[in-house]
């Protein structure tokens, strides 16, 4: 009995041996075996990180847009539908000029691409504009213009020319034949004073009217000033 009992001490005391021998490499088994799993995990998790930073900035652009829609509306302008496919950048063909200058006094840059928008700026004649983007076509054409480095705005075609203008301003409008200085410039003005051919007058600024027709802000020797036809007049 007692030998029996000596035996299975014996071999409990093996096993525990045996326990603790292999103890430390089963550790460090299952060490490796949670590091490769964290591995995993980490490279299922960053294309979903990735993913939701792409999803986050096209929130954010939206959200831009939204509130510049917003605030033309607010402005009283009529809100230009944005289009459902990607923007396309800027045309930089040379169908885009790169700067345009106007060609008429009281020539104004709005905010947006019609004339409903808010008025930005108004310019008189010759006034060079770097050119940034277009919108529209034909007789609806418009310029995306820099009005200052920190101010862009909208002017139409019409207004603005892509041929530079002399740098040398007239001095003097002489009349080809006897006409009337106006109060503006459309003929349904009253007359300020009937000039006779060959008259010279001061010249002051040019304007185009809505007819298309260029007339000269002029100052009579008498000391009038008013509007005179350009095709009745020779610029010196």
């Amino acid at each position: 009995m007692k030998k029996k009992i000596l035996a299975t001490v014996g071999v409990v005391l093996g096993l525990s041996f045996l326990i603790a021998i292999n103890t430390p490499a089963s550790t460090k088994a299952n060490s490796n075996l949670l590091l490769a799993s964290v591995d995993w995990v980490q490279s299922q998790l960053n294309p979903l990180t990735t993913r939701v930073s792409t999803l986050e900035k096209q929130i954010k652009e939206q959200d831009a847009l939204i509130k510049q829609l917003q605030k033309a509306v607010e402005e009283g302008g009529t809100v230009i539908t944005p289009p459902t496919t990607t923007p396309t950048p800027p045309d930089n063909s040379t169908d885009l000029p790169s700067v345009v200058y106007t060609n008429a006094n009281n020539v104004k840059v709005h905010s947006g691409a019609t004339r409903n928008y808010k008025v930005l700026a108004t310019f008189t004649a010759n006034k060079a504009l770097n050119v940034i983007d277009k919108h529209g076509s034909g007789t609806n054409l418009w310029y995306r213009v820099e009005v200052s480095s920190t101010v862009k705005g909208w002017i139409h075609s019409e207004d603005v020319t892509t041929t530079k203008p002399s740098t040398a301003t007239p001095s003097s409008v002489v009349a080809k034949e006897a006409l009337n200085i106006r109060k503006g410039a459309t003929t349904s003005y009253a007359s300020i004073e009937l000039v006779a051919k060959g008259t010279s007058l001061k010249y002051i600024s040019s304007f185009k009217n809505a007819k298309g027709e260029t007339w000269y802000n002029v100052q009579s020797p008498k000391g009038n000033k008013g509007w005179v036809l350009s095709t009745l007049t020779e610029v010196r």
